[in-house]
């Protein structure tokens, strides 16, 4: 019954974020374009009158929240709130395990779609399915706000999440610490609307897709997703942006308050990072002009935006990605296993853990060189302890099993084993867009193959562990 408690009291300060932030903006957009929606307006007074209830209810009472109960409510508050985002797909005639993923795809900023024609969506339902990708990517941050400051080891939750900075960046008070994040997502959110509108855009797309590139989500209001504005001014702005949001956000709250671009300097996740984007680029503007017959322009200009895209895991393309030859798609969907920086908001398994694996390897092929050296590893100057090593190694070993489960599935559902790969590694690396049968949309899979891949984000979203933990027996016990 406490656990109940619990998980109704934290709901309220979620579904008053939802409704206000997501549902209510496209519900005002539908009341001046003489279309009140209806469900959207249920849908907002259900999470208001909840919010308002809990407030004057479960408000005042002293809960004590242990780890578990963080992982069971982060969970189920993530399967409720994707259910009632379905809702307003379905009143646009959208099936339910449609509805389902094209939810789950927004909230966890995955940006994989089954709708084939959005001309056919309004534009307050366009508006709305851009601002679930802005609310999942601030997710973190508001998990961080509402349940983390009441967990025991909150800090050392932080400072996992944030790849170290958390001791030298962030005020003790977590609270303030996740206010201060928050706050730099908005900023961000606001500067990239800003960027967008003077590059051309009106600012219905600028807020549009300013929702989706800060989020690093990938979703558009046109079919031709990016490419439809065909413009490399806009697309330096996208670029900017994705780089942005997918380098640590405690980095950028820490060379901000002390005003010192030192802290970039000195980040060895950032550094590779970088590096792995410059040789991405390289190797791809090759290939597009050696190999796919592209100009030397277009070689330069789709070498440099879909690999941004595909490696920070925003997933936005100039063309279906089948476009420009299996080899391109094949290499950038390899490297989107990477993903982004730990800290941000984008998918992959984090450059830091595929760093500290590097660096592990190089180090027994010292000891195997030279037996009585004595070395250690060290990330960012600080030494990582073996128990920190074996949980990077377990973490990789599961995300892989997790791959091959999901794409197996999606074979036994006749799906050919590109297709399959491509769109199974797009969803669990909360990436997007596929290759095959995937390069356009998700709509020719069955209702299995759909909900298959609907898990597979939330387990990308939830990085394994938060989801499996449920199924150990041991974490249920008292």
């Amino acid at each position: 019954m406490i656990s109940l408690l619990k998980f109704l009291r934290f709901l309220g300060p979620t579904l008053l974020f939802f409704g206000t932030f997501v549902v209510l903006p496209p519900l005002v957009l539908s009341y001046f374009n003489d279309v009140l929606d209806n469900q959207m307006l249920n849908i907002y007074l259900v999470c208001i009158s909840y919010s308002v209830i809990i407030f004057f209810t479960l408000r005042q009472r002293k809960f004590t929240y242990s780890p578990r109960d963080g992982f069971v409510i982060t969970f189920l508050t993530w399967v409720l709130i994707s259910l009632l985002a379905s809702m307003p797909f379905m009143n646009s005639n959208i099936a339910f395990f449609d509805a389902l993923f094209e939810a789950v795809s927004g909230l966890t900023t995955t940006g994989s779609t089954v709708i084939k024609d959005l001309s056919q969506l309004s534009d307050h339902v366009l508006l709305y399915r851009q601002l679930l990708q802005w609310a999942g990517g601030v997710g973190l941050v508001i998990v961080v706000l509402a349940i983390i400051p009441a967990v025991s080891g909150g800090m050392k939750v932080l400072q996992a999440e944030t790849s170290g900075f958390a001791d030298k960046s962030f005020s003790p008070r977590l609270r303030e610490t996740a206010r201060s994040l928050l706050k730099f997502y908005f900023l961000i959110t606001l500067a990239c609307v800003l960027s967008y509108w003077m590059v051309g855009m009106t600012w219905f797309e600028a807020f549009s897709h300013s929702f989706s590139t800060v989020s690093i989500g990938g979703f558009s209001i046109y079919n031709e997703n990016f490419g439809y504005f065909n413009d490399p001014a806009t697309e330096f702005v996208a670029v900017f942006f994705m780089l942005m949001s997918a380098t640590n956000f405690g980095l950028h709250f820490l060379s901000f308050s002390k005003r010192s671009f030192k802290y970039y300097l000195a980040n060895d996740e950032l550094k590779l990072f970088l590096s792995i984007i410059f040789v991405v680029v390289l190797v791809s503007t090759l290939t597009l002009y050696m190999k796919e017959g592209f100009s030397v322009n277009d070689s330069i200009r789709y070498g440099f935006f879909q690999s941004i895209s595909i490696v920070t895991t925003t997933g936005y393309t100039l063309e279906p990605l089948s476009g420009l030859g299996g080899s391109i798609g094949f290499l950038i969907f390899i490297l989107a296993f990477i993903g982004a920086c730990s800290g941000s908001v984008g998918g992959g398994m984090k450059v830091w853990r595929v760093l500290l694996m590097l660096k592990v390897g190089f180090s027994n092929i010292i000891k195997i060189i030279h037996p009585s050296a004595i070395s250690s590893v060290k990330l960012n100057g600080e030494k990582i302890v073996s128990s920190q090593i074996e949980a990077v190694f377990s973490f990789i070993a599961i995300y892989i099993s997790f791959f091959l489960l999901f794409m197996f599935i999606l074979i036994f559902q006749n799906v050919d084993f590109y297709s399959a790969f491509s769109g199974t590694a797009a969803a669990i690396n909360n990436l997007g867009p596929g290759l095959g049968s995937f390069s356009e949309n998700y709509s020719t899979l069955s209702d299995v193959g759909k909900f298959t891949l609907t898990m597979a984000m939330i387990v990308g979203r939830l990085e394994l562990f938060g989801v499996l933990i449920l199924f150990v027996p041991s974490f249920w016990r008292s």
